[in-house]
């Protein structure tokens, strides 16, 4: 018996080997260089240099404030609160950093506050925790894949406990740390196993300084699932709106509705052999809302950027736009804000 465990061991040991290496070179070779949200989901190793290229151009320091106590709204002292998903949650590189960076007091509300951002929105100035006195601008941010689902989802709960999203959801989606589960993504994607959640199509320019990938453009499957809102949504889309207008008004609050766009739909016109259908949610907002002053459609800003060639506008490894299309964002949000402080409303 011992010797035939022996005989056994030997004829394994090619394959322990194996495994130890292979775990080994994913350990240490894979995932440190997987960057940006895209790169962490499905262990790409795109390495940090990009990264580190492009944050020398932010801002040295975080200029705004982050609450992550609901009762600490009504305390809070802002010039702008801003209530939105991970667009919200860009810290240094975020558009409320820029915002801040024109004399402005910016106080954001941490994503795991809530699920859906429309919903807490309506809900913090109808329980009063904010109202003109504390808070003359609010901002609610939705990504444009996600305003049909947040604003045909909207149900005031009168509660706000019970709108709070999984904080520990939120910040585990794309852990770079290593795990087994990890190491079996890492090979079941690059096996055709499972369909990546990523889709990695190419540009006919070079839209992205990432070396020797400036023509590919990698997005996240969501980003094509919905093309256009659904006809039979936007009765209640509208109604939700004028909700969130009616309640502002109530309280004496600016709000302003900034809708990031996706980075599907920001580049689809420059896709080779696109296989999707063009994306048509802005078109939709714009049609449904009939161009409401009180709704930033981003893309208007940040398309003519990427016309004119400006690369990184998105960032090449991440499902977010790029410290440069966050400034611009917040150029745009700050000139329609300086028309409320002149009384003449938003422009």
């Amino acid at each position: 018996m011992r010797k035939f465990l022996i005989k056994i061991s030997y004829s394994l040991l090619p394959l322990w080997l194996l495994a130890v290496a292979a775990v080994t070179y994913f350990s240490l070779c894979i995932v440190p260089k997987a960057s940006g949200d895209i790169g962490r989901l499905v262990i790409i190793p795109f390495g940090h240099e990009y990264d580190s290229t492009l944050a020398r151009n932010y801002i040295p320091q975080t200029l705004f404030t982050t609450i992550d106590d609901m009762t600490l709204l009504k305390q809070c002292r802002a010039d702008v609160i801003t209530v939105g998903d991970s667009f919200s949650e860009r810290g240094r590189e975020g558009y409320q950093n820029y915002l801040a960076q024109y004399g402005l007091k910016v106080v954001n509300c941490e994503r795991h506050l809530f699920f859906n951002p429309i919903t807490f929105a309506y809900e913090i100035m109808n329980l009063g925790l904010i109202d003109s006195i504390n808070t003359p601008v609010l901002i609610v941010e939705c990504g444009e894949r996600g305003v049909d689902e947040f604003m045909y989802g909207f149900e005031p709960k009168s509660s706000l406990h019970m709108m709070r999203a999984d904080k520990k959801k939120l910040t585990s989606k794309t852990p770079n740390q290593w795990s087994l589960s990890r190491l079996k993504d890492y090979f079941v994607y690059r096996s055709g196993f499972a369909e990546s959640p990523i889709h990695d199509m190419k540009l006919d320019g070079n839209f992205f300084s990432y070396k020797g990938d400036e023509r590919h453009l990698y997005i996240y499957r969501d980003d094509v699932m919905l093309m256009g809102i659904p006809k039979h949504h936007e009765l209640i889309i509208k109604q939700t709106w004028q909700s969130l207008l009616d309640k502002a008004a109530e309280k004496g609050i600016n709000l302003l509705f900034v809708v990031p766009v996706d980075k599907y739909d920001l580049y689809q016109d420059h896709i080779v052999d696109n296989p999707y259908p063009r994306k048509v949610v802005n078109e939709d907002i714009k049609r449904i809302f009939n161009d409401d002053p009180h709704i930033l459609i981003t893309r208007d800003y940040l398309q003519p950027l990427v016309e004119q060639g400006e690369k990184d506008i998105f960032l090449f490894n991440d499902t977010h736009w790029s410290y440069k299309a966050a400034q611009v964002v917040a150029e745009e949000i700050y000139r329609r804000l300086d028309g409320t402080n002149k009384n003449t409303g938003l422009e």
